[in-house]
């Protein structure tokens, strides 16, 4: 009786230290998510918003690799990429709308605002105002951006900067 006693007291103990240990590691992970998420909005702050592309190294890798329209890697062409999108486009600013995550994954949604201020991809400013809408998903390593991807919709700042027009198929006779 005494031997079962004490298997189930050290059993009782073990139990009780890896429930201790999966809490506190949930808790460890909690936080890094949170942070991650923190990081991100501070990222789109201040490298979208705000145009401070010399604190871009405080939140991405060296070797980050954005895909959008264009694949960028690299820190310095994607400082070279997100410029020419904010000297085209000085008053952009990024909304976001929810953000949430999970281990080394960031999502988020978000709204674009701007106007065509200055000469893109060959064509001439319209001064136009614009707006969209897209999702953001980031990976994270050691707390900085790593790899991101981007879905928007595109077609309807297209429409808006009047760099597209809308034809109107002829009836079939």
């Amino acid at each position: 009786m005494y031997e079962f006693l004490n298997r189930f007291v050290l059993f009782l103990f073990f139990k009780s230290l890896i429930e201790s240990f999966n809490g506190s590691l949930k808790r460890i992970r909690n936080m890094a998510n949170e942070n991650n998420q923190t990081v991100a909005r501070k990222f789109v702050q201040a490298i979208f918003n705000e145009g401070k592309f010399d604190e871009m190294k405080n939140f991405v890798t060296p070797d980050i690799v954005y895909h959008g329209l264009d694949e960028v890697k690299g820190l310095e062409a994607f400082q070279k990429w997100v410029a020419e999108d904010r000297k085209a486009f000085p008053d952009m600013n990024v909304t976001v709308v929810d953000a949430f995550g999970e281990q080394d994954k960031v999502a988020m949604n978000w709204t674009l605002k701007g106007t065509f201020a200055k000469e893109f991809l060959g064509f001439p400013p319209s001064h136009e105002k614009f707006e969209t809408k897209g999702v953001e998903i980031f990976h994270f390593q050691n707390g900085k951006i790593k790899e991101a991807w981007t879905i928007f919709d595109n077609l309807t700042p297209a429409l808006q900067l009047n760099l597209v027009v809308l034809v109107q198929p002829e009836p079939a006779k």
